[in-house]
């Protein structure tokens, strides 16, 4: 009797056991197809088969860590971050750590895409003070160096870069976007200096080109800013990209009757930014209501939620008098802007309400600009006036 209860024990452990591995290899199995998908970028499937594993298999970090990455993919940025969070431990063990570190970098990257980027910030923080998969760093350190640069912590920015590019050697793209910084703190010369190596480096990359004539353009050497767009011409022209690319310097170049046709087929070849530029063709012609008309085709059909595109529609309507009309597309923009792109958003919202006449909402405006831009003396002749139109 008590062999066969040793049996009849014996083979219920055994089953046990397969089903346990059977649903094991099901959830091992739903996860590689999800990370296939995810890798083509098809976050939708990646997205359920990553909900399966999970299903047979609720214990894997793994498999909620990637389910969160597809989350962000969908743009679903709360339930991400909701993710992740139930994901962290607190515990030393070193599986557990590099869990927690690349949950951290999965809240960050949420954040920094709701452009939160304060709190995308801490997350990032939190991540490289675990030590353990120190493969990470040079991602986590590159999305918090865009963080910083997008809040307006330009100096902290360029410290971030620096230390990337003294951890892991220089690379374009960050020389490129530590120039920048250099160029947002005044440091001119330094910003010149890694604008010319990320071209040494990668010289057919038109980006550069584009941020190096923006540069010498704040610097006043027009002549110079001019020479680097004929360089950028000189590149040698292989795919469709770069001849959108060469439609962009015809542009810059003011040469419009060029330009367009060139932007228009740049259109038709699935460039959507071509019509932001065919707007601006037209706003450099005066021809508001058909600039007009290319920005919202940006916007619409580009899925384009771009500040600095809501402020050259809200431009263009102030330029034809139709104010109320420009406001809500301010409004929008001010909700979306960023450090670098608010400050005109937010002075042509102030230009609105005087036209309207509304002087009051105007006296609340400039004054939260002013307390934003302290040292902008334009600004508190501007309120000064208000102040006198209210009086009358």
């Amino acid at each position: 009797m008590n062999n066969k209860k040793k049996l009849e024990g014996l083979l219920g452990l055994l089953f046990i056991m397969i089903f346990v591995l059977t649903g094991c290899s099901e959830a091992g199995g739903y996860y590689r197809s999800g990370k296939k998908y995810f890798a083509n970028g098809n976050y939708e499937e990646a997205a359920k088969y990553f909900t399966s594993a999970i299903g047979e298999n609720p214990n894997r970090a793994e498999y909620h860590i990637d389910y969160g990455m597809a989350l962000i993919g969908l743009s679903r940025y709360d339930e991400a971050i909701e993710v992740f969070t139930r994901v962290i431990m607190d515990k030393k063990i070193p599986i557990v750590l590099g869990n927690n570190k690349r949950a951290l970098r999965g809240k960050g990257i949420a954040y920094f895409n709701m452009l939160s980027y304060r709190e995308a910030i801490k997350q990032f923080e939190d991540a490289l003070n675990i030590s353990v998969l120190s493969d990470l760093n040079l991602d986590i350190l590159y999305y918090m160096g865009k963080a910083l640069m997008y809040s307006g912590s330009y100096k902290e920015a360029a410290e971030t870069y620096t230390e990337i590019i003294d951890q892991f050697g220089e690379e374009a793209h960050i020389l490129a976007d530590r120039a920048y910084t250099y160029q947002k703190t005044g440091e001119f010369d330094k910003g010149l200096n890694d604008y010319d190596k990320a071209i040494a480096l990668e010289a057919n990359n038109y980006e550069y080109y584009f941020r190096k004539y923006y540069l010498l353009r704040d610097m006043g050497r027009d002549t110079e800013a001019k020479e680097v767009l004929s360089q950028a011409a000189q590149i040698e022209v292989n795919t469709k990209a770069d001849k959108f690319n060469l439609a962009k310097v015809h542009f810059y170049q003011e040469l419009y009757d060029q330009a367009f046709p060139e932007l228009s087929e740049s259109f038709a070849n699935g460039f959507i930014d071509a019509y932001f530029y065919i707007g601006e063709i037209y706003n450099n012609k005066k021809d508001y209501s058909t600039a007009k008309y290319y920005y919202e085709k940006y916007i619409e059909e580009g899925g384009i939620n771009a500040p600095e595109v809501y402020n050259q529609i809200a431009s263009c309507l102030i330029k034809m008098g139709d104010y109320e009309q420009a406001l809500p597309y301010l409004e929008t923009g001010i909700g979306i802007a960023d450090n670098d792109s608010i400050r005109v958003l937010l002075k042509n919202e102030i230009i609105v309400y005087e036209k309207l006449g509304d002087f009051e909402n105007a006296l609340v405006k400039i004054e939260s600009y002013i307390s934003a831009y302290p040292n902008d003396h334009d600004a508190r002749r501007e309120k000064s006036f208000v102040i006198s139109r209210l009086n009358n």
